[in-house]
């Protein structure tokens, strides 16, 4: 579902956000699909849409819409927050760099919930609580959002199909507020918080703990930094919707149901990040031992090519995310280890010589972040340890071997 389906509706869409303007005085004689309710609650019906997961890493984590329905009129559209590049390398380079745009579309509600149908995915519907301005102005906000295109930040943790729904949504409520009950895990620490929500996508966990190292791991969960499709699903049944005045009613107006029954079920992949992680640092330990046992240099001279490539990749790309201030922070406690520093000395050593002094101070910056890491987010983070393991254990060996 891309932006390409949109344009051709948008006609239509502005046309619908007219109509509510003057929904106040029509009568029941001028309809003639569904008779509305004497106080137009059901002239529009407004519903939070949340879908599984899917098979691409895209749609780890479900995917959120919103429906919006004037029965009276035959009108019913969903609308959910896309990027404008399908999934793939484009894709990945984009958000990688934090240069993603993304934007409301809209479809057909029978089309919309074919792309799930045809992937087995299950869809849950909730339907809202609103008042009838409350839809009406929720229409014409995703109207509006539409019609400006991709022109907003996409990212999995801060931006995305769920967080905007949910801005959306504040955004038009009249004097009164969205409260939403403290279960677990938004009573938990940030960290336990991400590993209950993303257990079922751990290198999404594993990227969000990398890069969001500067929020304390200890803080209280904030639920805009963890909000996803699972976590909604558990919160709206319990939410209510609280006015200035002191009133109160649910914020459900019915019970949730079923729109597409799930028959996709995703087997969890062992290349989570901790057996990967696990296996370099195996690969590391037999390529050393091959090194002095069987004097094989080419042999730790390929890898450490590779391993020290990919390092000084991602150390260039923590400086990038640092400078720019990916996610909203200036600051990466793992800038400590992943930094061009070890580069540009390393090519000055080359020269100047004090090369093993070079993987001497290293190997020891590694083992103080190392310690500094566990006491840091309290507990061992196996992951993180183990990629911190491996280049340890070559840094240690290049400094021997240049001693």
């Amino acid at each position: 579902m891309q932006f390409e389906i949109v344009m051709r509706r948008r006609f239509l869409l502005s046309s619908i956000a007219l109509l509510f303007a003057f929904v106040p005085m029509m009568s029941a004689e001028e309809v003639d699909a569904i008779e509305i309710q004497p106080d137009s609650s059901n002239y529009v019906i407004a519903s939070i849409v949340l879908s599984s997961p899917g098979e691409e890493a895209f749609f780890a984590l479900g995917h959120s819409g919103l429906r919006l329905q004037c029965p009276s009129k035959g009108l019913d559209f969903c609308f959910s927050y896309s990027t404008i590049v399908p999934p793939g390398p484009e894709f990945n380079l984009l958000l990688l760099f934090g240069q993603m745009k993304g934007g409301f579309e809209a479809l057909p509600y029978d089309e919309y919930m074919d792309t799930f149908r045809q992937t087995g995915r299950g869809v849950i519907e909730y339907p809202l609580n609103l008042t009838l301005n409350e839809k009406r102005e929720l229409w014409r906000l995703m109207d509006n959002k539409m019609m400006l295109g991709p022109t907003l930040p996409f990212d999995f943790l801060y931006n995305n199909c769920t967080s905007t729904l949910y801005h959306s949504l504040e955004s038009v409520m009249e004097r009164e507020d969205f409260v939403y009950p403290r279960l677990s895990p938004l009573d938990m620490r940030v960290r336990d918080a991400f590993h209950v929500l993303f257990a079922d996508a751990p290198w999404i966990e594993f990227f969000g703990i990398t890069m969001l190292s500067a929020i304390p791991p200890d803080d209280p969960c904030p639920l805009e930094l963890v909000l996803c499709p699972s976590l909604w699903a558990r919160l709206l049944p319990e939410a209510t919707i609280v006015g200035i005045e002191g009133s109160s009613r649910p914020a459900l107006s019915g019970e949730p149901f079923e729109s597409a029954p799930q028959t996709l079920f995703i087997e969890p992949s062992i290349w989570t990040p901790v057996f990967v992680f696990a296996l370099l640092l195996l690969v590391a330990v037999v390529v050393t031992l091959v090194e002095h046992v069987f004097r094989w240099k080419r042999v730790g001279a390929v890898f450490d090519g590779v391993l020290f490539t990919f390092y000084n990749l991602f150390a260039f790309y923590m400086l990038y995310a640092s400078c720019v201030g990916m996610f909203g922070y200036f600051w990466n406690w793992f800038f400590f280890v992943f930094n061009p520093l070890p580069l540009l000395l390393w090519l000055y050593c080359r020269k100047k010589g004090g090369e093993a002094r070079l993987w001497l101070g290293c190997s020891v910056v590694l083992i103080a972040f190392m310690l500094f890491y566990i006491v840091h987010m309290s507990q061992f983070e196996w992951p993180h340890e183990l990629l911190l393991a491996t280049l340890l254990l070559r840094c240690l060996n290049r400094y021997f071997a240049k001693r």
